[in-house]
């Protein structure tokens, strides 16, 4: 590809864009750069034991718990549930297109979207470009926006520092 090579080696985190562990609260443990994304990520300990890297969301803290899931969950900043559960005019990132498939938009630094409207089995969303989108239902969505809303303002003082990143 043009333009593209060199670049510092980066390990990649396996971020959980589904959020497929309902009705179980994790605790926020840490927030982390991520080399891979614009966004930080959160490091979530679930009440279970099992971990998950998730895309952090602005006012996210460490030792706040997050849930997921459809039954009894408060529309709070971190918590993952469908378009059916969350308030008209929500701010929301991390959203499906299609039930199960996993967070596809709205998912870099600073980037959300907001719940319009609901309408038969779907929901009306008006994603970052301004672009309004019917949605069904049953996907998900996090509350809240996606963290690290300063990325676009950082100056990369020489041609060296973009180098880092693999842009040639």
């Amino acid at each position: 590809m043009r333009y593209i090579g060199g670049g510092h080696k980066k390990k990649y985190r396996i971020i959980d864009f589904k959020r497929n562990k309902t009705g179980i609260p994790a605790e926020v443990k840490s927030i982390e750069y991520d080399p891979n994304r614009t966004a930080f990520i959160a490091l979530l300990n679930f009440q279970d034991g099992e971990k998950r890297y998730i895309i952090a969301q602005n006012g996210l803290k460490v030792g706040q718990t997050v849930v997921s899931g459809s039954e009894n969950i408060a529309p709070e900043v971190g918590n993952a549930m469908p378009l059916t559960q969350i308030p008209l005019g929500t701010i929301i990132s991390c959203i499906e297109l299609r039930p199960g498939q996993g967070a596809v938009m709205a998912r870099s630094a600073g980037a959300f979207a907001q719940l319009m409207a609901r309408d038969g089995k779907f929901a009306s969303v008006k994603l970052p470009s301004g672009e309004t989108r019917l949605l069904l239902l049953d996907c998900y969505a996090t509350i809240g926006v996606v963290s690290n809303s300063d990325h676009q303002l950082l100056v990369s003082g020489k041609a060296g520092r973009s180098r880092w990143l693999g842009r040639r």
